[in-house]
């Protein structure tokens, strides 16, 4: 007498998309790309705002410093991190098959003092800017989820 067998209709395709799956969780550039993306401008977006990571206003400047801003003919009602441009254009990202990386990269500074690196540890003591809000790190799960769900039901 046979074994009793069992059938499965569809199985093929159950296990195309975990497949599919596998293979997108293994390497997802694309996905850590579009996260450093989303962060990195949702930073600048802020910062230049003048709102800190929790999307409080920054702590007004100095008197001295406003001064400085002001005989440049900066603004300095409105604290933006936004002195020469230099420090916040050097923020950018690197992404992995499994993480994404934000940074601010050393190049070469007009003054010719601190790094970008060292000026955004500096001003982030002073008005935490550089990290991830609640709001953003609700928005980088769903585009982990998005990222998921599509994968799983893609059509072959």
């Amino acid at each position: 007498m046979a074994p009793p067998s069992v059938d499965i209709k569809g199985l093929d395709i159950i296990t195309g998309k975990f497949g599919r799956l596998l293979l997108g969780l293994v390497d997802s550039r694309d996905l850590m790309g579009e996260i450093g993306t989303y962060l990195t401008g949702s930073i600048l977006m802020r910062t230049s705002e003048g709102k800190d990571v929790d999307g409080v206003p920054f702590e007004p400047y100095s008197t001295s410093y406003r001064r400085t801003r002001e005989k440049k003919g900066l603004p300095s009602d409105m604290v933006d991190l936004f002195f020469s441009g230099q420090m916040l254009s050097s923020l950018t990202y690197e992404e992995t098959k499994d993480q994404v990386k934000l940074f601010f990269m050393n190049t070469p500074r007009k003054d010719g003092k601190a790094s970008n690196p060292e000026i955004a540890y500096y001003n982030n003591e002073i008005r935490e800017f550089f990290g991830v809000s609640s709001e953003e790190h609700k928005e980088v799960v769903k585009m982990v989820e998005d990222y998921i769900e599509n994968i799983i039901f893609r059509k072959k």
